[in-house]
Protein backbone atom coordinates (compact mmCIF):
# COMPACT_ATOMS: atom_id res chain seq x y z
CA UNK A 1 0.00 0.00 0.00
CA UNK A 2 1.05 3.97 -0.23
CA UNK A 3 0.17 5.51 2.82
CA UNK A 4 0.90 9.42 3.31
CA UNK A 5 1.57 10.56 6.61
CA UNK A 6 0.59 14.01 7.79
CA UNK A 7 3.55 15.33 10.24
CA UNK A 8 5.46 12.49 8.94
CA UNK A 9 8.40 13.98 10.46
CA UNK A 10 7.44 14.41 14.23
CA UNK A 11 8.27 12.17 17.20
CA UNK A 12 5.43 9.28 16.48
CA UNK A 13 5.84 9.94 12.30
CA UNK A 14 9.76 9.10 12.57
CA UNK A 15 9.05 5.74 13.55
CA UNK A 16 6.12 4.85 11.92
CA UNK A 17 7.66 5.29 8.71
CA UNK A 18 10.23 3.32 9.36
CA UNK A 19 8.10 0.56 10.10
CA UNK A 20 5.73 0.86 7.15
CA UNK A 21 8.78 0.72 5.15
CA UNK A 22 9.60 -1.95 6.32
CA UNK A 23 6.94 -4.13 6.16
CA UNK A 24 7.17 -3.22 2.21
CA UNK A 25 4.78 -0.48 2.11
CA UNK A 26 5.32 3.07 0.04
CA UNK A 27 5.27 6.41 2.10
CA UNK A 28 4.84 9.91 1.52
CA UNK A 29 5.55 12.67 4.39
CA UNK A 30 4.48 15.84 4.16
CA UNK A 31 5.86 18.23 6.60
CA UNK A 32 6.55 21.69 7.63
CA UNK A 33 10.19 20.38 7.96
CA UNK A 34 12.77 18.75 5.36
CA UNK A 35 12.39 15.21 6.13
CA UNK A 36 15.71 13.59 7.51
CA UNK A 37 14.99 10.11 6.50
CA UNK A 38 16.44 8.91 2.54
CA UNK A 39 14.90 5.20 2.27
CA UNK A 40 13.70 3.46 -0.45
CA UNK A 41 9.78 3.76 -1.26
CA UNK A 42 10.03 7.01 0.65
CA UNK A 43 8.72 10.09 -0.74
CA UNK A 44 9.04 13.87 1.07
CA UNK A 45 7.58 16.87 0.63
CA UNK A 46 7.24 20.35 2.66
CA UNK A 47 3.97 21.24 2.80
CA UNK A 48 2.18 23.53 5.76
CA UNK A 49 -1.15 21.60 6.36
CA UNK A 50 -2.64 25.25 7.16
CA UNK A 51 -2.61 25.97 3.75
CA UNK A 52 -4.63 24.18 1.85
CA UNK A 53 -4.41 26.88 -1.34
CA UNK A 54 -0.56 25.36 -1.89
CA UNK A 55 -1.65 21.22 -1.69
CA UNK A 56 -0.90 19.86 -4.73
CA UNK A 57 -3.00 16.54 -6.59
CA UNK A 58 0.31 14.92 -6.79
CA UNK A 59 1.35 14.57 -3.26
CA UNK A 60 -1.73 12.31 -3.47
CA UNK A 61 -1.45 9.68 -6.01
CA UNK A 62 -1.92 6.59 -5.75
CA UNK A 63 -2.07 6.98 -1.83
CA UNK A 64 -4.27 4.36 -1.05
CA UNK A 65 -4.39 5.45 2.87
CA UNK A 66 -3.86 8.94 4.57
CA UNK A 67 -2.74 9.17 8.54
CA UNK A 68 -2.50 12.69 10.19
CA UNK A 69 -0.43 13.07 13.06
CA UNK A 70 -0.08 16.51 13.05
CA UNK A 71 -0.45 18.81 16.41
CA UNK A 72 1.23 21.15 18.49
CA UNK A 73 3.44 19.51 21.61
CA UNK A 74 0.32 20.21 24.47
CA UNK A 75 3.44 20.54 26.98
CA UNK A 76 3.55 23.66 26.95
CA UNK A 77 1.77 26.75 28.98
CA UNK A 78 -1.65 27.20 27.57
CA UNK A 79 -1.38 30.35 26.30
CA UNK A 80 -4.26 31.88 24.21
CA UNK A 81 -1.43 31.63 21.66
CA UNK A 82 -0.57 28.52 22.34
CA UNK A 83 -4.17 26.78 23.05
CA UNK A 84 -5.14 28.32 19.55
CA UNK A 85 -1.43 27.00 18.06
CA UNK A 86 -3.18 23.71 19.71
CA UNK A 87 -6.40 23.39 18.15
CA UNK A 88 -5.90 24.77 14.53
CA UNK A 89 -2.72 22.60 14.19
CA UNK A 90 -5.40 19.13 15.03
CA UNK A 91 -9.04 20.20 14.05
CA UNK A 92 -7.62 22.78 10.91
CA UNK A 93 -4.97 20.30 9.59
CA UNK A 94 -7.77 17.80 9.61
CA UNK A 95 -10.74 19.41 7.78
CA UNK A 96 -8.19 21.08 5.43
CA UNK A 97 -7.38 17.25 4.34
CA UNK A 98 -10.53 15.90 4.01
CA UNK A 99 -11.52 18.69 2.35
CA UNK A 100 -9.01 18.44 -0.48
CA UNK A 101 -8.86 14.95 -0.60
CA UNK A 102 -13.09 14.41 -0.95
CA UNK A 103 -12.35 16.47 -4.09
CA UNK A 104 -9.82 14.40 -5.72
CA UNK A 105 -10.94 12.19 -8.63
CA UNK A 106 -9.47 8.83 -7.11
CA UNK A 107 -9.35 8.88 -3.14
CA UNK A 108 -7.91 6.89 -0.55
CA UNK A 109 -9.30 4.26 1.01
CA UNK A 110 -9.12 5.63 4.48
CA UNK A 111 -8.04 8.15 6.44
CA UNK A 112 -7.06 7.49 9.77
CA UNK A 113 -6.49 10.55 12.56
CA UNK A 114 -4.87 10.56 15.33
CA UNK A 115 -6.85 11.65 18.77
CA UNK A 116 -5.85 11.26 22.46
CA UNK A 117 -6.59 9.75 25.65
CA UNK A 118 -7.49 13.40 26.36
CA UNK A 119 -10.76 12.77 24.95
CA UNK A 120 -12.14 11.50 28.30
CA UNK A 121 -11.06 14.37 30.76
CA UNK A 122 -10.91 12.98 34.01
CA UNK A 123 -12.62 10.10 35.17
CA UNK A 124 -11.11 8.79 38.22
CA UNK A 125 -11.23 5.02 38.45
CA UNK A 126 -13.59 4.53 35.28
CA UNK A 127 -12.29 2.05 32.75
CA UNK A 128 -12.40 3.67 29.47
CA UNK A 129 -13.46 2.31 26.27
CA UNK A 130 -13.90 3.57 23.06
CA UNK A 131 -17.82 3.38 23.72
CA UNK A 132 -17.22 6.25 26.97
CA UNK A 133 -18.26 9.38 25.83
CA UNK A 134 -15.97 12.28 26.18
CA UNK A 135 -15.27 13.95 29.25
CA UNK A 136 -14.58 17.37 29.90
CA UNK A 137 -11.86 20.56 29.58
CA UNK A 138 -10.01 21.77 26.96
CA UNK A 139 -8.23 18.79 25.37
CA UNK A 140 -11.44 16.91 25.83
CA UNK A 141 -13.19 19.62 23.57
CA UNK A 142 -9.89 19.86 21.06
CA UNK A 143 -10.24 15.86 21.03
CA UNK A 144 -14.41 16.22 20.53
CA UNK A 145 -13.93 18.65 17.64
CA UNK A 146 -10.26 16.53 15.77
CA UNK A 147 -12.31 13.35 15.81
CA UNK A 148 -15.42 15.33 14.29
CA UNK A 149 -13.32 16.51 11.31
CA UNK A 150 -11.94 12.94 10.84
CA UNK A 151 -15.52 11.64 10.64
CA UNK A 152 -16.10 13.59 7.69
CA UNK A 153 -14.13 11.93 5.70
CA UNK A 154 -16.68 9.19 5.52
CA UNK A 155 -19.43 11.37 3.83
CA UNK A 156 -16.44 11.00 0.54
CA UNK A 157 -16.77 7.17 1.42
CA UNK A 158 -13.35 6.95 3.05
CA UNK A 159 -13.16 4.41 5.85
CA UNK A 160 -12.48 7.06 8.87
CA UNK A 161 -10.33 6.08 12.33
CA UNK A 162 -9.69 8.04 15.27
CA UNK A 163 -6.58 6.64 16.85
CA UNK A 164 -7.06 7.73 20.96
CA UNK A 165 -3.52 7.96 21.86
CA UNK A 166 -2.10 7.22 25.27
CA UNK A 167 1.21 9.14 25.99
CA UNK A 168 4.04 7.06 24.34
CA UNK A 169 7.09 5.76 26.13
CA UNK A 170 10.21 6.36 23.64
CA UNK A 171 13.59 7.49 25.43
CA UNK A 172 13.84 10.31 22.83
CA UNK A 173 11.08 11.78 23.01
CA UNK A 174 7.50 12.39 24.37
CA UNK A 175 6.59 12.50 28.07
CA UNK A 176 8.94 10.40 29.05
CA UNK A 177 12.36 12.16 28.11
CA UNK A 178 10.22 15.56 29.49
CA UNK A 179 9.62 13.34 32.87
CA UNK A 180 13.44 12.22 33.11
CA UNK A 181 14.51 15.57 32.47
CA UNK A 182 14.61 16.40 36.23
CA UNK A 183 15.88 12.93 37.06
CA UNK A 184 19.48 14.12 35.13
CA UNK A 185 19.44 16.39 38.81
CA UNK A 186 18.73 13.77 41.21
CA UNK A 187 14.98 14.63 41.51
CA UNK A 188 11.57 12.61 40.31
CA UNK A 189 8.81 14.88 40.81
CA UNK A 190 5.23 13.43 42.23
CA UNK A 191 2.28 15.25 40.87
CA UNK A 192 -0.60 15.65 42.97
CA UNK A 193 -1.61 12.49 45.26
CA UNK A 194 -0.23 10.27 42.76
CA UNK A 195 -3.38 7.57 42.79
CA UNK A 196 -4.53 8.76 39.13
CA UNK A 197 -4.59 6.31 36.55
CA UNK A 198 -2.03 6.40 33.92
CA UNK A 199 -2.49 5.19 30.49
CA UNK A 200 0.63 4.74 28.14
CA UNK A 201 1.68 2.86 25.66
CA UNK A 202 4.78 1.80 23.95
CA UNK A 203 6.33 3.33 20.36
CA UNK A 204 6.67 -0.43 19.28
CA UNK A 205 3.10 -0.80 20.08
CA UNK A 206 1.85 2.30 18.67
CA UNK A 207 3.56 2.29 15.41
CA UNK A 208 2.12 -1.36 15.05
CA UNK A 209 -1.58 -0.01 15.91
CA UNK A 210 -1.38 2.40 12.97
CA UNK A 211 -0.22 -0.30 10.68
CA UNK A 212 -3.13 -2.99 12.26
CA UNK A 213 -5.80 -0.46 11.34
CA UNK A 214 -5.14 0.23 7.93
CA UNK A 215 -4.45 -3.35 7.03
CA UNK A 216 -7.60 -3.98 8.93
CA UNK A 217 -10.60 -2.74 6.61
CA UNK A 218 -12.89 -3.92 9.38
CA UNK A 219 -12.09 -1.57 11.97
CA UNK A 220 -13.32 2.10 11.89
CA UNK A 221 -14.30 4.93 14.23
CA UNK A 222 -12.44 5.54 17.59
CA UNK A 223 -9.71 2.95 18.81
CA UNK A 224 -8.18 3.26 21.99
CA UNK A 225 -4.56 2.93 21.80
CA UNK A 226 -3.04 2.06 25.53
CA UNK A 227 -1.35 -1.05 26.58
CA UNK A 228 -4.20 -2.61 28.15
CA UNK A 229 -2.36 -2.28 31.58
CA UNK A 230 -2.61 1.00 32.96
CA UNK A 231 -0.72 1.73 36.05
CA UNK A 232 -1.21 4.86 39.12
CA UNK A 233 0.81 7.59 38.70
CA UNK A 234 3.16 6.97 41.35
CA UNK A 235 3.62 3.44 40.49
CA UNK A 236 5.03 4.63 37.46
CA UNK A 237 7.38 6.81 38.54
CA UNK A 238 8.46 4.01 41.35
CA UNK A 239 9.58 2.18 38.28
CA UNK A 240 11.13 4.63 36.70
CA UNK A 241 13.97 4.67 39.64
CA UNK A 242 14.64 1.49 39.51
CA UNK A 243 16.48 2.59 36.44
CA UNK A 244 17.62 5.87 37.08
CA UNK A 245 17.73 6.67 40.79
CA UNK A 246 16.36 9.91 41.56
CA UNK A 247 15.11 11.59 45.11
CA UNK A 248 10.91 11.82 44.99
CA UNK A 249 9.56 15.46 45.71
CA UNK A 250 5.86 15.57 46.15
CA UNK A 251 4.38 18.63 44.42
CA UNK A 252 0.52 18.74 45.45
CA UNK A 253 -1.95 19.51 43.16
CA UNK A 254 -2.74 22.94 44.28
CA UNK A 255 0.95 24.31 43.57
CA UNK A 256 0.75 22.51 40.20
CA UNK A 257 -2.63 24.36 39.59
CA UNK A 258 -1.22 27.70 40.68
CA UNK A 259 1.89 27.43 38.18
CA UNK A 260 0.59 25.73 35.26
CA UNK A 261 -3.58 26.55 35.37
CA UNK A 262 -5.22 24.70 33.43
CA UNK A 263 -2.37 22.62 31.74
CA UNK A 264 -1.92 21.07 35.18
CA UNK A 265 -4.90 18.70 33.76
CA UNK A 266 -1.97 16.73 31.35
CA UNK A 267 -0.30 15.10 34.72
CA UNK A 268 -3.32 15.17 37.10
CA UNK A 269 -6.25 13.55 35.26
CA UNK A 270 -7.19 10.17 35.90
CA UNK A 271 -7.47 7.71 32.68
CA UNK A 272 -7.89 4.13 32.81
CA UNK A 273 -8.01 3.54 29.26
CA UNK A 274 -8.85 0.11 28.12
CA UNK A 275 -8.22 -0.51 24.26
CA UNK A 276 -11.00 -2.83 23.88
CA UNK A 277 -11.19 -2.75 20.22
CA UNK A 278 -7.49 -3.45 19.51
CA UNK A 279 -7.82 -6.47 21.38
CA UNK A 280 -11.34 -7.50 20.01
CA UNK A 281 -9.92 -7.56 16.62
CA UNK A 282 -6.83 -9.95 17.71
CA UNK A 283 -4.03 -7.00 18.23
CA UNK A 284 -1.00 -8.63 20.05
CA UNK A 285 1.00 -5.69 22.44
CA UNK A 286 4.43 -6.35 22.39
CA UNK A 287 5.20 -4.18 25.61
CA UNK A 288 1.62 -5.12 27.43
CA UNK A 289 3.40 -4.28 30.97
CA UNK A 290 4.75 -1.27 32.42
CA UNK A 291 7.52 -3.58 33.53
CA UNK A 292 8.23 -4.62 30.22
CA UNK A 293 8.48 -1.19 28.35
CA UNK A 294 10.70 0.15 30.58
CA UNK A 295 12.74 -2.63 30.28
CA UNK A 296 13.32 -2.53 27.14
CA UNK A 297 13.44 1.18 26.56
CA UNK A 298 16.46 1.30 29.33
CA UNK A 299 17.98 -1.63 27.99
CA UNK A 300 18.66 0.88 24.64
CA UNK A 301 21.92 2.11 23.72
Amino acid sequence: MKILIGGGNGFIGQRLTRHLLFHGHEVVILDRNESRLSMQGLQSFKADLLRPELFEKRWFQGVDAVINLSGKNIFSLWTTKNRRAIRESRITANKNLVSFISALERKPKAFISASAVGYYGDRGDMTLTEQTSHGNGFLAEVCVAWEAEARKAEQSGLRSVQVRTAPVLERSGGMLAQVLKSFDFGLSFLFGSGTNWFSWIHMEDIVNAYRFVIEHESISGPVNASSPHPVRFRDFMNLLRQYRKALPIPIPAFVLKMVLQETADVVLFSQRMHPEKLLKAGFRFLYPTLGDALKEIFSQK
